[in-house]
């Protein structure tokens, strides 16, 4: 990543979740690769909560249940660079995207970059899904209580998740 010191900071927030392993310490090593990012600071982390696999309609598992958890913090970097730094901690823990479903070591969702709404391929924020979800609104509020939805539901009606979800 390059020195871009001139950029302005921004607030971002990072939705998190493991349903595999050693979820817990996947999580908080997570937190700690994400506060070492350069361009990354002020990390913070929601408490840690737990939830069951959210599955497409009429789909059943014995997925088991996730841990879940948001980062906060505030970022010079562009919502691509973050979301690159981020699939490659997933990567680094094993993640292979595929479908939305499978079990994970490590999901990590750009939920937002400030104010900032992007949609492109692979990336769209504020994240789509994000305020359709308890766990995420309940770790995101209790880290930026400020935050209001501005479209409380999926609108996206994709089946093939953007590289965030």
């Amino acid at each position: 990543m390059n020195d871009d010191s001139d950029r302005p900071w921004r607030s971002f927030a990072v939705g998190v979740g493991a349903n595999l392993g050693d979820r817990r310490g996947q999580i908080t090593r997570a937190r700690d690769l994400v506060a070492e990012t350069p361009g990354v600071r002020d990390v913070r982390m929601a408490s840690i909560i737990e939830s069951a696999p959210v599955l497409p309609a009429g789909e059943t598992s014995g997925h088991p249940d996730y841990l879940n958890s948001v980062f906060a913090g505030e970022t010079n970097r562009t919502p691509r660079e973050l979301l690159s730094r981020l699939l490659a901690i997933e990567a680094g823990f094993g993640r292979r995207r595929g479908s939305g479903c499978e079990p994970r070591t490590l999901d990590l969702d750009l939920l937002l970059v400030g104010e900032l709404r992007v949609q492109e391929p692979g990336l769209e924020l504020p994240h789509p899904r994000m305020w359709s979800r308890d766990f995420v609104v309940k770790p995101l509020l209790s880290l930026m209580p400020e935050l209001r939805p501005a479209v409380a539901s999926d609108k996206s009606g994709s089946t093939n998740p953007p590289e965030n979800a």
